[in-house]
């Protein structure tokens, strides 16, 4: 057992006394909460993850700017339409024919919206990386999404080294086959002609559209979506009733 209690990561838990004031725990997050992420679980990736994650969604959004029929979900919660068939929530879906629906989702649910996305990145996370490279794999093949891609950056729990590479799988007859990448380690995505791939320090990744043949450069306004504001001040408004709990138990002791 790792020694840190919240090695993997914790789940706030919320109770309300006679007052109805609001009083919160935590429990200790295990590897398979992974693949049944709730809307209060609070994973342990580490500062590179988050900065990773943030310029793929990026990258997304804007590659699809001006496209109504395209909703870009980040971290949001796949309700399949197969039973006991693990939901977790992507760093990064694709769903093509839907209104984007990025602001009103907690949840993502295949049947009740009547599409699946066609698309998924996940950012490979140190210590989750074999539930990303092998169980979601299956999941998601599952699922029926046309690709799957990863975005490793070598690092993995007992190893800080960083070498980028991309990882590529596209469903044929309901099996992922791997997309085998050309000679500068680019994986082509059919869903959203792109290509995905490391930058050339290996230090790094980067997207370049089928279109133009350029990098696509994310501006600030893609860097920030409606779903981060709305998680940053749930945050902020948590913290701050958390403070305030931890006084009124002090003056109450």
């Amino acid at each position: 057992m790792q020694a840190d209690e919240f090695y993997y990561g914790r789940r706030q838990n919320i109770s309300y006394g006679r007052t109805a004031q609001p009083s919160y725990s935590y429990t200790p997050l295990t590897q398979a909460d992974f693949l049944d992420a709730q809307p209060t679980d609070e994973f342990m990736h580490g500062p590179r993850h988050a900065a990773d994650v943030a310029q793929l969604q990026g990258i997304f959004r804007q590659h699809y700017r001006g496209n109504p029929l395209v909703t870009i979900l980040g971290n949001v919660k796949m309700i399949w339409d197969i039973d006991q068939l693990a939901q977790p929530a992507p760093d990064l879906a694709i769903v093509i024919g839907l209104e984007s629906l990025e602001h009103e989702l907690a949840y993502f649910d295949v049947q009740a919206l009547g599409q699946r996305p066609r698309f998924i990145a996940e950012v490979l996370s140190p210590r989750f990386a074999q539930l990303d490279l092998v169980e979601k794999l299956q999941i998601y093949a599952q699922a029926g999404v046309s690709e799957y891609f990863i975005i490793d950056s070598g690092e993995r729990a007992d190893n800080g080294a960083r070498h980028y590479r991309v990882l590529g799988y596209r469903l044929v007859k309901q099996a992922y086959e791997p997309i085998t990448p050309d000679q500068d380690g680019r994986v082509y995505s059919k869903v959203n002609r792109l290509w995905l791939l490391p930058n050339m320090a290996h230090d790094g990744f980067l997207a370049i559209g089928e279109r133009t043949g350029q990098p696509i450069t994310p501006d600030a306004d893609s860097m920030t979506s409606v779903t981060a504001a709305r998680v940053e001040a749930t945050f902020r408004a948590t913290s701050i009733a958390a403070q305030l709990n931890f006084l009124r138990d002090d003056e109450s002791a």
